[in-house]
């Protein structure tokens, strides 16, 4: 029996680097996407990078471009980019501090914005218990273009992790969070532990303030 949750986020975390525009870059090497598509894709993940919250919207009009694309074909797709991009981008910090929680006692989750395409890969890789992120409608093989419930981002986040925790017959309050984000604020002055990874200026300048522990990886 697991005794407590330790959420993690993916990107800038778990990763150096940003999943999403590792994807959109390979996605646009391989002519998934074309060069419109690459600069909407790159803006998106500067809005990630800057901390707005008011994303869904754009991340909505993102979504829609995949409308008819096969999942089948995608996931197929995502493990190859996962194989030959992803693999070197694990911060060996995260790992080991998975590993850590995993062996005493924790229960290991990512919880993050991007979709199941880009997370599942990773938690089956680090071999975590279980993930929290967005879904993509799919009918009939199909994605339809829209999002599945909310975009799992900001307030959204802590909804989705406290609601978790209580199907799960845990406290969020005795919970561990690693972030890098102003975003992830949400959920880190939730839990008992938050430990700010690399944080940016924003989420710096708040750990500073309320004594979080930071670190770099």
């Amino acid at each position: 029996m697991k005794e407590y949750i330790a959420f993690f986020d993916l990107d800038n975390t778990i990763l150096d680097s940003s999943s999403g525009e590792l994807f959109i870059k390979y996605s646009f090497a391989n002519n998934l996407i074309g060069l419109r598509e690459l600069i909407f894709g790159m803006y998106i993940g500067f809005i990630h990078r800057i901390g707005l919250y008011d994303t869904e919207e754009t991340i909505k009009k993102w979504a829609m471009k995949y409308r008819g694309t096969s999942e089948k074909e995608l996931i197929d797709f995502s493990n190859r980019w996962f194989a030959e991009v992803v693999v070197s981008h694990f911060r060996e910090a995260a790992v080991r501090e998975i590993d850590y929680h995993s062996s005493n006692g924790g229960k290991t989750v990512m919880l993050s914005a991007a979709t199941t395409y880009i997370c599942n890969p990773t938690v089956d890789y680090l071999r975590m218990d279980d993930v929290i992120c967005t879904h993509l409608e799919v009918m009939d093989d199909r994605l339809t273009g829209k999002i599945l419930g909310r975009y799992c981002y900001g307030e959204e986040k802590l909804r989705r992790a406290v609601a978790y925790c209580h199907a799960s017959g845990f406290d969020i309050g005795s919970a561990f969070y690693y972030a890098d984000s102003f975003s992830d604020v949400p959920v880190l002055e939730r839990v008992v532990n938050p430990v700010c990874i690399n944080p940016d200026r924003k989420l710096r300048k708040i750990a500073r303030k309320r004594g979080w522990e930071v670190r770099e990886w």
